[in-house]
């Protein structure tokens, strides 16, 4: 009897073991942009989530890295298994809950110069993608991060407009980022514009956006600054349209003109100086990419990395199209026209947007 007592004991540490949270949850990192983005957009559950604890276990695994995506500069990668609880603000797709348990693999320790890492702290605002592994839910990837940062003052804006319904006919990811960017510029304070744009020094500064890489890499270049456009186009908020006007000068190409709208709205002189600057730069540099352009070398990397599959060609080229710049415009409908994957590209047959 004392054996077979001792024996269902082994067997049933056996079976916990096999079924822990370590055994169960595998760690994954994605080579290519495009692989994350699909994990992310195909997510069984994404939630706008306020973490409220965070309980790494002893498990660490090294893991190998994809060469060309960050870090350091090692094969391997080491990761700790977390649990990580959180406050569910939003369900962006799945059942509404109240609360959610889930596990992603961070990185372990030390010093991190490359890509933005995921840091669940308690108190922290993160949209989370999650799928279910072994039975626990598990975010879709784990290392660097699959998630979109929040800041904590942008979220009754942005939770009003999602209740409300407001874009509610768009694609759901492309809801989601539209309606962050705007709960970011739309509400944007003149304290923040005039710390970014002046500071101690009075040496004007761009307007910085920690999250523009993750966002395009959601839901790609063109949907992006496209938002970005028409916010600083638009906005009623004088201190939003600068700030924009500046973040899609200054990332995408084509957009020279958006230096002007930010001069236009500036009726408080906050940029001082800085637009006759950027604008000259600007201009300079976009004669060199007109010339790239036209002679089919198309600067595409920025945005996909080097998988230029006929897909991202063609989304590469509808963001150029869409460019606010005449010259710039017609030059990309011009390349458009020689390529089968992007010929009948809309921006190049719809009316020009002044």
């Amino acid at each position: 009897m004392r054996f077979l007592i001792s024996g269902l004991l082994v067997c049933a540490l056996v079976s916990e073991a096999r079924d822990s949270p370590a055994n169960a949850v595998r760690p994954v990192i994605y080579a290519r942009d495009d692989e994350a983005a699909l994990a992310m957009k195909s997510a069984a559950l994404i939630l706008l989530v306020e973490v409220t604890a965070v309980k790494l276990s002893g498990d660490v695994r090294a893991v190998d890295k994809p060469p060309g995506i960050g870090g350091p500069t090692t094969s391997t990668i080491s990761l700790r298994l977390a649990r990580i609880r959180a406050k569910v603000l939003l369900a962006v797709r799945g059942p509404a809950r109240s609360n959610v348990e889930f596990y992603s693999w961070v990185w372990a320790s030390g010093q991190h110069g490359g890509p933005r890492l995921f840091h669940p702290a308690p108190g922290s605002h993160h949209v989370i993608f999650l799928r279910q592994d072994g039975g626990y839910l598990h975010t879709v990837g784990d290392y660097p991060a699959y998630d979109l940062e929040l800041q904590s003052r942008w979220l009754p804006a942005l939770i009003s407009a999602w209740n409300s319904g407001r874009d509610g006919g768009a694609d759901l990811l492309e809801r989601l980022v539209s309606l962050r960017l705007r709960a970011e510029f739309e509400g944007l304070p003149a304290s923040d514009l005039r710390a970014t744009f002046t500071g101690n020094s009075r040496i004007p500064r761009d307007y910085y956006m920690r999250d523009l890489t993750d966002l395009v890499r959601l839901d790609g270049p063109f949907f992006v600054a496209t938002q970005l456009d028409d916010i600083c186009r638009n906005s009623k908020n004088q201190f939003g349209r600068i700030a924009s006007c500046d973040v899609t000068a200054r990332e995408f190409p084509g957009r020279c003109q958006a230096y002007r709208l930010m001069r236009e709205a500036d009726s408080e002189g906050i940029t001082g100086s800085f637009v006759t600057r950027v604008l000259d730069g600007c201009e300079a540099e976009e004669r060199d990419q007109i010339r790239r352009l036209r002679s089919n070398d198309l600067p595409m990397r920025g945005f996909y990395g080097w998988s230029l599959t006929p897909e991202h060609r063609r989304g590469a080229m509808r963001l150029y199209a869409s460019a606010m710049d005449l010259e710039f415009h017609v030059a990309a409908c011009e390349v458009a026209a020689s390529m089968p994957e992007a010929r009948d590209i809309p921006e190049c047959s719809l009316p020009r947007r002044q």
